[in-house]
């Protein structure tokens, strides 16, 4: 099962596996700089978010990997994480 968590939240699953998807940690499905800085600064809403995501996440390798993390999701709780805490327009949760 897909789920979602941040950095400083400390989740103990043994079982489960976290999937840090930040630009910052090289994660490919992590928002673009330009995307994240817009969101900061409150130039990016909630729907140009998802659209400007979207585009990003149309690659082939970006493809696969959204294809491996849902395959891992079937036999196993994967936790997306990244910074924001409980933001309902964050990339993670777009993604799930």
């Amino acid at each position: 099962m897909l789920k979602e968590t941040y950095l400083q939240k400390r989740i103990q699953m043994p079982d489960a596996a976290f999937l840090v998807v930040i630009r910052i940690a090289g994660h490919l499905l992590g928002p673009s700089w330009n995307l994240l800085n817009d969101y900061k600064m409150g130039a990016s809403t909630g729907h140009s978010t998802t659209e400007r995501s979207g585009a990003r996440w149309n690659a082939i390798h970006a493809i696969a990997e959204m294809k491996r993390i849902w395959d891992l999701s079937q036999t196993r709780d994967v936790y997306l994480v990244c910074f924001e805490k409980g933001v309902k327009n964050c990339h993670r949760h777009i993604l799930i």
